[in-house]
């Protein structure tokens, strides 16, 4: 009998895990159908149209890599130009696309197939996300758990976003490796905390096979935090947060009277694991010498993680030595944070560019970083751009997930409270802590908030459905169904029996017969229907809109700069970029990677950062002797502006600048239809900055800038690029007009031109006289027919004061080209 029951056992075990797997199967297959729903949309073109701005460098690295696999694009002379600059990111994710491309290709892929790779390559790494998300679920919590939370995480559009086809940014590769490398350890957690893990207990490892599968989880915990630091900058916090839940969950112990031997060999064992797997990724990239830099894989890394180990180790002989002398467990909290005080102190006093390191990277992680104020994703989740409270961001990321899980949070936080509270519930419950800080500070980060969130509205969603007696419900439903089918196929096949005989007979099968059976409660089903739509109809929905609205490049930029590519003089080095090339293109930061892959020409100032103070001050500066000397001093050939640049982006170029807004804009307040709003009204000093003449008025009284291209007016695109005019200038020495006038007086170069969009403009310069009457103009439009795409309709003029004084002027390409002095006379035409 015993045997018959254990065998019954394990074939109900084993059906509940085909029962299991298959759901898994389903949530996977389902995050990868959601995440694939943008492919129409990004390849409407025919080819691959990326989104977003970092996307397009991380393809130009991915290209770099196949070519040179499996060496990582580290130098680009195509950016920061003309000095170039020195790749921070850490390579794991190009390296990853370029891989997948060389496996789709043969390895010997074409362009469009690493394309293809490269937006592939996030909806695989999403969609693998949901595994350790179910194992960390199912860890703390249950195996239904888990399931629901893969489904929710499967839709939810805080990650959807990130990992949808065609988004080729290292952020999916951070949400995989960090709920990994947390899944592993919270189990590892759990079991080793259910077997009391000690170190007397390591000696008989071998025949422990619970001890052996904690260590092997804990040691993955480490790889996967390696292969995290590997991908992003910022991932050694991810180390440090082990360490904090190590300090916590032991000071919990030692209120409690218990050991923490099995936290912190599992704890050891991950950040041991860690040391060990980056030394050996690290070690590739690490420039000669014994650099310690946070920005760049260096020995920074390795001495951050053997530093944690060092601090875990003294955790744990400082726990023992309070355990063993039965001192008050207050002490730990208040010893180690003197200790921890006195480090930093210490750190500040003998190395200062370490201090400096871990004081930048938590300014970053606070919001606080140099230019992060000017980078719309790292706003506050609830502040918008003007610092007003705004629910946008929550409802756009999360849907009503957010509220699910915030409720989830505080009903745990009372069931936990106390010595209900165990290991793995300990660490989930500071991980979202961890991980809702840094998406409330810095809403980009949500897509690591959201593998929390999911597991938090499972988790609240099971306990609304298990007071409704969902699955209950369910059942009934289903057997109401099936008993009805029965009963039919029963009375068709047996026609001639009675009423009574065909009831007696379903009886003798087993049958529930409705009379004496409780149908299904609709009501209950209806309401459980109603809560799981409420989570997952606004997700799906807006997974939707965002596959509708991959393929971000303004229609204006991708025109003005497929130009660019093919009507400018091509530069060298594009595909090998260690030397530095002929000229440079100059905009404004947020458009850099766009000029460098779509035009395949270096950017001054790109999304790095890079060239940023030079590009502002050109574009803010009222003296063209200043824009100038920008523009020589970089070999700038090429200056691309846009509506937005004149306008929403302003701001935030003055700011960069360093300059003050108020000087440029005069700010009242109104109470108009739409209540009280800010008025913003220009001054004189913006109407002569750089930018504003390029964009607004064509390059009127420049004499070194002429347009060569300008996009026609985007009125299609919903976004903030509706309306968006994008205009493109080259740089010319000018042609000098000299001639003579009355003394002091005004005098005026004017030509009438018609764009490559048929927009008929005039360009006009003006000088002042000397006292001698002496004059000279610079102009850079020729009156030839140059092919340019802007084109003189007639020649030039030139009037003194409110007379022309010269007419039918022609200007040769040449002189433009090489700045040669024409004189003119002070009347008639010339």
């Amino acid at each position: 009998m015993e045997k018959s029951e254990k065998i019954c056992q394990n074939k109900n075990a084993r059906k509940g895990y085909s029962k299991e797997i298959f759901v898994l199967v389903a949530a996977l297959l389902t995050g990868f159908i959601v995440r694939m729903l943008s492919y129409s949309s990004v390849t409407a073109k025919g080819g691959i149209s990326f989104s977003g701005y970092d996307d397009f460098y991380h393809m130009r690295r991915i290209i770099y890599t196949v070519s040179n696999f499996p060496h990582p694009l580290n130098f680009d002379s195509y950016i920061n130009y003309p000095y170039g600059f020195e790749i921070g990111w850490p390579p794991l994710f190009d390296i990853l696309g370029a891989l997948l491309a060389k496996v789709l290709g043969g390895g010997q892929p074409d362009l469009h197939t690493i394309e293809f790779a490269g937006a592939l390559l996030p909806v695989l790494l999403g969609t693998l996300t949901i595994i350790p998300l179910y194992i960390a679920a199912t860890s703390v919590f249950d195996r239904k758990t888990g399931l629901l939370g893969a489904f929710v995480f499967a839709v939810l559009p805080a990650h959807l976003y990130i990992s949808r086809f065609g988004a080729v940014d290292h952020h999916v590769a951070e949400a995989l490796l960090s709920t990994a490398a947390y899944a592993c350890f919270v189990f590892a957690l759990k079991l080793a905390s259910k077997k009391d893990l000690s170190l007397s207990s390591l000696k008989n490892i071998s025949s422990e096979k619970e001890i052996i599968k904690s260590l092997a989880l804990a040691a993955a915990s480490g790889l996967f935090l390696a292969l995290l630091i590997f991908t992003w900058v910022g991932a050694p916090i991810f180390v440090s947060f082990i360490v904090l839940y190590a300090f916590i969950q032991t000071t919990i112990d030692l209120k409690a009277g218990k050991r923490s031997d099995y936290l912190f060999i599992c704890s050891i064992a991950c950040i041991f694991a860690t040391l060990l797997f980056t030394i050996p990724l690290s070690a590739g990239s690490i420039r000669p010498g014994l650099e310690m830099s946070a920005v760049y894989i260096s020995w920074f890394q390795v001495f951050y993680v053997l530093s944690m180990l060092v601090g875990t180790f003294l955790l744990w002989g400082l726990s023992l030595y309070i355990s063993r002398k039965d001192l008050d467990w207050k002490l730990y909290p208040g010893i180690l944070i003197l200790v921890f005080g006195a480090g930093i102190l210490s750190l500040r006093v003998f190395s200062p560019e370490s201090y400096s390191f871990v004081i930048q990277g938590l300014r970053f992680f606070m919001g606080k970083g140099e230019y992060i104020g000017t980078i719309s994703e790292a706003l506050p989740l609830f502040l918008n751009l003007h610092g007003g409270l705004t629910l946008s961001p929550v409802l756009g990321s999360f849907g009503l997930c957010f509220f699910a899980a915030l409720t989830a949070f505080f009903l745990l936080s009372l069931e936990w409270k106390g010595e209900k509270s165990k290991p793995e519930g300990v660490f989930f419950f500071l991980w979202t802590i961890f991980f809702a800080y840094l998406a409330l500070s810095q809403r980009r980060f949500s897509y690591l908030f959201a593998v929390n969130v999911a597991i938090l509205t499972s988790y609240i969603l099971w306990v609304l459905l298990d007071s409704l007696n969902f699955g209950t419900e369910i059942r009934k439903l289903v057997n109401s169904g099936q008993n009805a089918g029965k009963s039919a196929s029963s009375a068709l096949q047996n026609g001639k029996e009675t009423k009574s005989k065909a009831k007696a007979k379903l009886k003798t099968k087993n049958i529930p017969v409705s009379k004496n059976t409780p149908g299904p409660d609709y009501f209950k089903i209806v309401s459980s229907l109603v809560l799981i739509g409420l989570v997952f109809v606004p997700c799906i929905l807006m997974g939707a809109a965002f596959a509708k609205s991959a393929g971000s490049v303004d229609p204006g930029w991708q025109d003005s700069l497929k130009w660019l590519e093919t009507s400018s003089p091509e530069t060298s080095y594009f595909l090998q970029p260690s030397e530095t090339p002929e000229y440079g293109v100059l905009s404004w930061w947020d458009y850099g990677n766009w000029i460098v892959y779509i035009s395949k020409r270096p950017a001054v100032s790109n999304n790095f950062q890079t060239g940023i103070a030079d590009s502002a001050l050109f574009f803010t500066t009222d003296s063209e002797k200043e824009a100038k000397a920008v523009v020589e001093k970089l070999k700038v050939k090429y200056v691309i502006t846009d509506t937005l640049m004149s306008g929403g982006k302003f701001g935030s170029i003055v700011e960069l600048a360093g300059k003050d807004i108020g000087d440029y804009f005069e700010f009242k307040t109104v109470n108009g239809n739409k209540g009280i709003q800010t008025v913003a009204t220009p001054k004189n000093k913006f109407m002569n900055t750089e930018v504003y003449k390029l964009q607004e008025l064509d390059g009127a009284n420049l004499g070194n800038l002429r347009l060569v291209h300008e996009s026609a007016v985007n009125d299609t695109n919903k976004g903030s690029y509706k309306n968006n005019t994008v205009k493109v200038f080259e740089y010319v020495q000018g042609a000098r007009l000299s001639g003579t006038a009355s003394p002091n007086q005004h005098v005026t170069a004017t030509l009438e031109l018609s764009s490559n969009t048929g927009r008929k403009f005039e360009y006009k310069n003006r000088a002042v006289a000397d006292e001698k009457g002496s004059f000279e103009i610079t102009v850079p439009y020729s009156t030839e027919n140059t092919g340019i795409g802007v084109t003189a309709t007639s020649a030039y003029s030139i009037s003194s004061g409110e007379n022309v004084t010269a007419t039918g002027l022609q200007v040769k390409e040449t002189d433009i080209q090489n700045g040669n002095t024409i004189k003119i006379g002070t009347s008639g035409s010339n």
